[in-house]
Order: structure tokens, then C-alpha cells, then sequence
């Protein structure tokens, strides 16, 4: 039953954010608007999204140094497309996947492998986009877009709300951090606990978490903390420009920061658990320049199909090759996530 609520709850969900988005839409128009797309700021946005792959496995690299120098970049970058198009997976199944794929294929072990995509995902990207976004919003009306036609109490909403995660993302970086540089300490107490005359029940979790903080050695030193925070930077900045090339190839024109203020927004509509963002990701896109920036709804709604397709059209890609190029298997066996995830 659990199994069946999990692989029916997202396309359904998916299904009512897309009735929600594109009902009192004439749908001819619509695909008049989808058809009509600038082939030349589409492909930009297109290249973004091979750009970002090739980015963030430079930036894991960087991660898993620490404990896993001279990771082929091969074997990263095929880990991250197959992860990334394992996302579309109920479950988020990809981010597992991906650090999975990596020590079945180099070796890394898997705990801190697996830490190096937690402290990205929930630290690093969050980090990114609350100051990207946040700031944005604090520009100019002219550099931000956001103009008379926004709502003030939305955007003060947004403005707080940003102020929160930002005190949020700031703390839990600055708590691993510290639990960075004082990982031996902690990995040999829970060592220590996961050794003692104690319940497997008890014991393992303890082994697995311990097998945790070797993951974070990256971010014990000032030099590899400002070199990962530069890494997002530009990963960041190059997911916005892509996004916005996406939006103005529908005929959308968007002030230069515009995008930034979008991160935010899109990110919650990324993460709503439905395949691959499918219906969350268009509301997403369609309250944000519906409501900041006056855009017609028919736009919008065109904007959010074009650009959500565009970017999972090369994750597929992507992964579909690696997996051709054998990036599931090594030496013939199978990767099992949910075995390798266990242990």
C-alpha cells in the first residue's frame, strides 16, 4: 500500500498543479505561443543545462577531495546525469542514486559520498538561492523587474521569508562547519558507541552516520570553503541565466535580475514531490511572473512548459548516454541503491 501511494501520489498531484495552472487557458493560443519559441535563446538555455551538469560534478569533485582525491571527472559527471534524470523517479530516488553509482563504480565510500550530496543540496544550493533570490529583490525596479503591478504585502512576505531561510542556511552551514573541523572527534565517539555491546538497531545507524563525516572534510578549511562557495556561485548564476534565456525565448521580457528573483520560487516548485517537478514546477513559474512581474497568463503558462521541458530534455540526454556507456554497472553487476543505501 505504502508503495502505491508513493508511485501514484506524485503523478496525481502532478496532475492537479497543471489543471491549476493552465485552466481558463485557451489552449490554442497556448501552443501557438510554445511554437512561436526564439530557437536562439532556446539553445542557450539549453547549453545552460549541460553546463550546469559539468559544473556541479566539478564542484562534488571539490567535495569529495577530502576523502576520495582523484575521482575521475568521467565518473562524476556520469553519476550526476544518471542521478539527475533518476529524479524524475518518485522518492527522489536520484540523489541517492547518485552517490550509489559512485562507489560502486570508484569505490568513494558511500556514507561520505552521500554527505557531500546532503551538505550541497540542503546547505550549499539553499544558501545560493536565498541570497541570489533575496538579494535580487532588494534591486532597483529596473534591474529586478519587480514593479507597481507586484502585490506589497507579497513581497514583503517574500522579503521575510527569505530573511528566515537565509538565517537558517547561514546557521546549518556554519553548524558543519563545525562539525567539520571537529569530524575525527565525532566520527571516533560514534565509533566508539556503534562498537559497544549494543543493539544492532542501535549500532548500525550509528556506524552509518559515523561513516558521515568524513564527507565534510571539504568545508574544515577556509581556502576549501570559500573555493566551494565560489563553485555555487557560478552554478547558480549559470542555472539563472538559463532560465532566463528559456523565459524570453517565449517572448517574455524580463528586466536582467529578473531570474534571480525567480530561484526561489522555482526551487519550491522543483520541490514538490511530483516527477521531476511536472505540474509544481508550471504553477511555479506562472504565480511568479503572473504575480512579480505582470506577465499574461498565456505566457506564463508557455514560459513554464518550454523552460521545464528544455531542461529535462538534456538530463535525459545526458543520462540516457552514460547509461548506454555502462554507467549503471561495473564489471557486469547491477548497481542495487537500496543495498548500497543500507549498508
Amino acid at each position: 500500500m505504502r508503495r502505491a501511494i508513493a508511485w501514484t501520489s506524485g503523478p496525481l498531484l502532478a496532475a492537479f498543479f497543471l489543471w491549476l495552472c493552465f485552466r481558463g487557458v485557451d489552449p490554442a493560443e497556448l501552443w501557438d505561443r510554445v511554437r512561436s519559441v526564439d530557437p536562439l535563446l532556446l539553445g542557450l538555455s539549453v547549453a545552460s543545462v549541460f553546463a550546469h551538469l559539468a559544473l556541479r560534478s566539478w564542484r562534488w569533485r571539490t567535495l569529495l577531495a577530502p576523502v576520495a582525491p582523484g575521482v575521475p571527472y568521467r565518473e562524476l559527471l556520469s553519476a550526476v546525469s544518471i542521478g539527475y534524470m533518476a529524479s524524475l523517479l518518485p522518492g527522489r530516488v536520484g540523489e541517492v542514486l547518485r552517490p550509489a553509482l559512485l562507489s560502486r563504480r570508484t569505490g568513494t565510500p558511500f556514507p561520505a559520498a552521500l554527505a557531500t550530496v546532503g551538505a550541497e543540496r540542503a546547505i550549499l544550493d539553499l544558501l545560493a538561492i536565498v541570497v541570489l533570490g533575496g538579494g535580487a529583490l532588494l534591486l532597483p525596479a529596473r534591474l529586478s523587474g519587480v514593479g507597481s503591478h507586484a502585490d506589497p504585502e507579497l513581497l514583503r512576505f517574500l522579503r521575510v521569508l527569505g530573511g528566515g531561510l537565509l538565517a537558517g542556511g547561514i546557521v546549518a552551514l556554519g553548524l558543519v562547519v563545525a562539525l567539520a573541523r571537529n569530524r575525527d572527534r565525532w566520527e571516533g565517539r560514534l565509533r566508539s558507541f556503534a562498537g559497544g555491546d549494543r543493539p544492532a538497531l542501535v549500532r548500525k545507524p550509528a556506524a552509518f552516520l559515523a561513516g558521515l563525516f568524513p564527507g565534510l572534510g571539504a568545508f574544515a578549511t577556509a581556502r576549501g570553503l570559500g573555493v566551494i562557495l565560489l563553485q555555487t556561485f557560478v552554478i547558480w548564476i549559470v542555472i539563472a541565466a538559463g532560465i532566463e534565456a528559456g523565459i524570453a525565448s517565449c517572448g517574455v521580457a524580463l528586466a536582467p535580475a529578473s531570474s534571480l528573483v525567480m530561484l526561489p520560487i522555482l526551487a519550491v516548485g522543483i520541490g514538490v514531490p511530483t516527477p521531476g517537478g511536472t505540474g509544481s514546477y508550471h504553477a511555479a513559474m506562472t504565480w511568479g511572473l503572473v504575480g512579480l512581474f505582470g506577465t499574461p497568463r498565456v505566457l506564463a503558462g508557455a514560459a513554464g512548459l518550454v523552460v521545464h521541458a528544455f531542461t529535462w530534455l538534456p538530463v535525459l540526454a545526458a543520462g540516457g548516454l552514460f547509461v548506454a556507456l555502462g554507467g549503471l554497472t561495473r564489471g557486469g553487476e547491477p548497481v542495487a541503491v537500496a543495498g548500497e543505501a543500507g549498508r
